[in-house]
């Protein structure tokens, strides 16, 4: 009896805990908030070449020059919550479902920084494509 009684409350938390980690990965931060968060990075970099004259090597030079207090958390659908910046020579996309920034001063794109998702937006639009 009492080996039921654990093996039945064992199997009804992993059943919660299944749950739980389903909903948290499908659950997916306001498209508003992304791009407010996107354009905010954007503007600290866009202000740290007018005050430097050059692009940043990383976002840790656009911190340490006071343009951005610190790197916002985004929460894509798929993803784990974010808040790192993958350094790429291109603009290419990992799929990470944080950041992305092209830190190759040879690449167009030097200075891009980018959300590093392969999935679509509820509008059917890429992560990536902003």
């Amino acid at each position: 009896m009492k080996k039921t009684i654990i093996i039945s409350t064992g199997a009804a938390g992993l059943l919660l805990a299944a749950f739980v980690i389903f909903r948290y990965i499908n659950y997916s931060m306001e498209p508003a908030e992304v791009f407010r968060k996107l354009s905010g990075m954007r503007m600290a970099i866009t202000f740290f070449r007018l005050a430097t004259g050059r692009q940043p090597s990383d976002i840790g030079e656009v911190i340490q020059n006071g343009n951005l207090e610190a790197v916002p958390r985004i929460k894509l659908k798929r993803h784990l919550a974010s808040s790192k910046v993958r350094k790429t020579a291109k603009l290419i996309v990992r799929d990470t479902g944080g950041w992305g920034y092209v830190n190759d001063p040879a690449d167009r794109d030097f200075g891009t920084i980018f959300i590093d998702c392969t999935h679509k937006d509820e509008k059917g639009r890429y992560w990536s494509e902003f």
